[in-house]
């Protein structure tokens, strides 16, 4: 299959954002051998390959949220992010398995739990281009 996208050098995905409409979009029938929901996990795996095949690139790395609900900004501005629901259990422990499964998959991952996926990916934005 002909690449979509011309190589890039680098991509940097934040997982959140991919992980959240694999949730809401998959259901949540999809479990695994133990009766746990995975379908956020498995709509975002399915992101990743389809990535991988449209859109090839000499280096890939994700950003996750450590945090849901806590940042730096947290310090600057109280009230930030106050007004959002706590992360269901059930979609928190699938967070780990998309770390696992980008890890397995040889994608450097990045997390901090001052620092949203956002920032991350402003810092290795920044970093790659000077390394340009």
């Amino acid at each position: 299959m002909a690449s979509a996208i011309s190589p890039a050098s680098c991509v940097l995905v934040d997982a959140s954002i991919y992980i959240f409409r694999a949730w809401f979009s998959i259901p949540d029938s999809i479990t695994d051998h133990e009766g746990f929901p995975v379908n956020a996990a498995y709509g975002f795996a399915r992101f990743l390959t389809e990535l991988a095949e449209q859109a090839p690139c000499k280096n890939m790395a994700i950003a996750f949220d450590e945090s849901l609900s806590q940042s730096f900004r947290n310090e600057i501005y109280a009230p930030y992010k106050a007004n959002r629901e706590l992360v269901p259990e059930s979609l928190e422990r699938q967070f780990l398995l998309c770390r696992r499964f980008s890890e397995a998959a040889g994608i450097a991952c990045f997390s901090h739990p001052r620092y949203e996926a956002d920032d991350l990916i402003a810092t290795l934005a920044r970093l790659h281009r000077s390394e340009e």
